[in-house]
């Protein structure tokens, strides 16, 4: 969800952070939307962070919503945290709001259990059990399925990184899908970043049903970032288009207090 902005403080801010503030007492913000791919990097203990945004689809046929795009992390431990979602899709047929809607709840953990180390990448792997329920006259009883994800990240240069995902998906319908992703993003300044991502979500793998989204985040506050980004899925067999925006905020326990990046040691 996603630029690397935990990993370029730390490779290139380090040195002027260790004269300012105690990085070990600061945790650099690490946002996983907007893109597909997730990051290893996990919340600290007794941290909440927010991170919501909106998204509009829309194709020859009908329009789409999803308002809001919300997922709540926290850690449980040092590379482990605790992730709810909830996300809203409404479809649009007749240029009016139709009561055809899902709600889809989501439930994961994420563990990071190797750490970056030269062209080694830092992993984690995040299982999830998915909870869908549709709303209006068709309703029934929800859809439970289940996800399981790694996630992969390398530091090309001391501002651009690679991320990457591979996961797998299994549906009450007895049907399967896979997810490949792959995000290459770009550091501007330590605010300002852009990412370009690639990434297929099918039920069998053969790159025919590639999807395509880029964007740009900035870094208001060292612990507020916002988002804006633009995608076109499935390249060579859909005529859909999306864009949304968001925003990503973390609370500290202990340190309530508003930050700026002076605070931290960053003066520039």
């Amino acid at each position: 969800m996603t630029l690397r902005i935990l990993v370029f403080f730390y490779v290139t801010l380090l040195p002027s952070v260790l004269f300012g503030q105690d990085p070990e007492r600061f945790e650099f913000l690490s946002i996983d939307r907007p893109d597909v791919s997730n990051l290893p990097t996990t919340v600290r203990p007794g941290h909440l962070q927010f991170e919501v945004g909106l998204e509009f689809g829309k194709n020859d046929f009908f329009k789409e919503y999803t308002l809001p795009n919300f997922l709540l992390r926290t850690g449980l431990g040092k590379k482990l945290e605790l992730r709810l979602g909830v996300s809203h899709l409404q479809l649009d047929s007749n240029e009016s709001l139709s009561p055809d809607a899902l709600v889809i709840n989501s439930i994961s953990f994420k563990y990071r259990f190797l750490e970056e180390k030269g062209i080694r990448p830092s992993i984690a792997v995040q299982p999830e059990v998915i909870f869908g329920f549709r709303e209006g006259p068709d309703a029934k009883n929800p859809n439970v399925d289940y996800g399981l994800i790694i996630l992969f990240n390398n530091t090309l240069h001391e501002k651009i990184f690679i991320n990457y995902n591979a996961g797998l998906f299994a549906f009450r319908e007895k049907v399967k899908e896979y997810l490949l992703s792959i995000s290459l993003s770009f550091m501007h300044t330590h605010r300002l970043g852009y990412f370009l991502e690639t990434y297929e979500i099918s039920d069998h793998i053969d790159l025919k049903h590639l999807s395509i989204d880029g964007g740009i985040t900035y870094l208001i506050k060292p612990r507020l970032q916002v988002d804006v980004y633009i995608g076109k899925q499935d390249l060579l067999t859909s005529d859909r288009l999306y864009f949304g925006l968001g925003m990503g905020l973390r609370l500290d326990k202990g340190d309530m207090k508003p930050k700026t990046f002076k605070d931290i040691g960053i003066h520039h």
